[in-house]
């Protein structure tokens, strides 16, 4: 096998490699964890189970929740759903200025771990502190537990309108089945672009899956702009369906779906978008400032694997080790 380490093997090739590693790792904690999911990840990419998934998963609606509460008024529900069942995706609508502004607060007095390590703790002023120390530069900061932490975070999940455009969009009774904040942050050297997630690749969290996300920071179409790949959802390659492994560079998406099908999502702090992770997606590297954002996950199903929670004692401040 071709050495990943190598300066002048392509990028994408060293993170097909290093993902499929992990993937494997991350797929057989999953089974052991819940054999469904295992069930679920083999057929639920084929449309006929994904549509048996929502017959079966049907639970009674709760009823006249639209209007419990006042949080995203400017979204139009229907509309959401016809952009999804299009698109793949909906954008537009923002965040109230107060939980903007509660969120950030929020990151700026607890503790985010690089590249998702537990052991890596550190306050958003101590970045450079913590990388000098340890002699690396992390790809991205992870907040662990923030609906538990975070109540501004625990009333979006709540947010009826957000569960409607879910409730809609799937035929069925959605579920919450996670969510995450996350820092991606400028890199000047070169890094695994596996751990920001800078390929392309679609999710099969369940039969049915619809992520909300925010940008709690400015971000511009160089500096970390997310990107998907329009109808992606619907009218998938076969070997891209078939496939174990979902990471796609960059130059193979746009023989296969075109570059007209490439959409950059970029926006102002409180920017928020809900796609069908279905869709090839993928997150660009932020080039001037590092990027914030918060991600919320609707399901048919939670199989325990797909939220941020950590013992806490399994939690370390990586300044003081």
């Amino acid at each position: 096998m071709l050495d990943s380490k190598q300066p002048n093997y392509p990028l994408f090739y060293r993170g097909l490699w290093s993902q499929t590693k992990l993937r494997l790792q991350d797929y057989y904690k999953r089974t052991l964890k819940n054999p469904q999911w295992l069930l679920m990840f083999t057929l639920g990419r084929f449309r006929i189970i994904q549509l048996a998934a929502v017959y079966l998963a049907k639970r009674p609606a709760i009823a006249n929740l639209e209007s419990a509460d006042s949080m995203f008024e400017d979204i139009n529900v229907d509309e959401a759903v016809k952009f999804l069942k299009e698109d793949g995706c909906y954008s537009g609508f923002k965040l109230p200025e107060n939980i903007l502004h509660e969120i950030i607060d929020f990151t700026q007095k607890n503790y985010c771990y690089g590249d998702a390590e537990p052991n890596m703790g550190f306050l958003y002023t101590q970045k450079q502190s913590i990388e000098t120390k340890n002699k690396r530069q992390f790809v991205r900061g992870d907040y662990f537990n923030s609906s538990l932490n975070c109540l501004a975070i625990k009333n979006i999940t709540k947010a009826q309108k957000l569960l409607a455009i879910a409730r809609s969009y799937f035929g069925a009774e959605p579920v919450v089945s996670g969510t995450r904040l996350w820092w991606l942050f400028v890199n000047k050297t070169e890094y695994d672009l596996n751990k920001g997630a800078y390929f392309f690749h679609y999710d099969l969290d369940d039969y049915k899956c619809l992520k909300v996300f925010f940008y709690l920071t400015d971000v511009t179409l160089s500096n970390g702009s997310h990107v998907y790949v329009r109808g992606s959802h619907r009218k998938k390659k076969l070997k891209h369906l078939l496939s174990v492994f979902k990471l796609r560079s960059d130059q193979e998406i746009i023989e296969n779906y075109g570059t007209e099908s490439l959409v950059h999502i970029s926006g102002e702090a409180g920017t928020g978008f809900v796609e069908d992770v279905n869709c090839f997606h993928k997150a660009t590297p932020p080039q001037q400032s590092n990027r914030l954002m918060l991600q919320i996950q609707f399901t048919l199903n939670d199989y325990g694997t797909n939220n941020d929670f950590i013992e806490p004692v399994l939690l370390k401040n990586g300044l003081d080790s």
